[in-house]
């Protein structure tokens, strides 16, 4: 079965929360097992694993970084200009993981079309994983 999943935050989980989600998720789970800094340590939801082993084939892998006002009770970054840096911040991890191998950005029909390909042909002998 092939997914599409409209909304991940992949590189806030890896870059915001230190966590490698190319590992198998209960790995990730058990490195933040009492881990106290932030509220849902040791509850991570996803891994780009899990993620092939469920059929997610493609994900709208997104970027976070708002900025609030000083005094506001909302989480978020403090000016415009922190928020952008923390954005570039999860654009460099995304392209570190196609340098990877881990992911794929598709840009065009051709990119999509042999993403596709991949996945209906499955892992070949080089490649140990199909990316996302």
């Amino acid at each position: 079965m092939f997914l599409f999943d409209a909304h991940l935050d992949l590189a806030m989980n890896a870059v915001e929360w230190n966590r490698d989600i190319t590992r198998p998720l209960d790995e990730v789970r058990r490195r933040e097992k009492g881990m106290t800094d932030k509220r849902d340590r040791g509850n991570g939801t996803v891994s780009l694993p899990e993620m092939r082993r469920g059929g997610i084939g493609i994900c709208v892998a997104t970027q976070i970084g708002h900025s609030v006002a000083e005094d506001s009770p909302l989480p978020g970054w403090k000016s415009p200009e922190i928020a952008w840096a923390h954005t570039q911040a999860q654009l460099a991890w995304y392209r570190a993981m196609e340098e990877a191998g881990q992911m794929q950005q598709i840009v065009d029909r051709a990119d999509l079309q042999r993403h596709l390909q991949i996945w209906q042909d499955g892992p070949s002998e080089e490649t140990a994983r199909a990316p996302i």
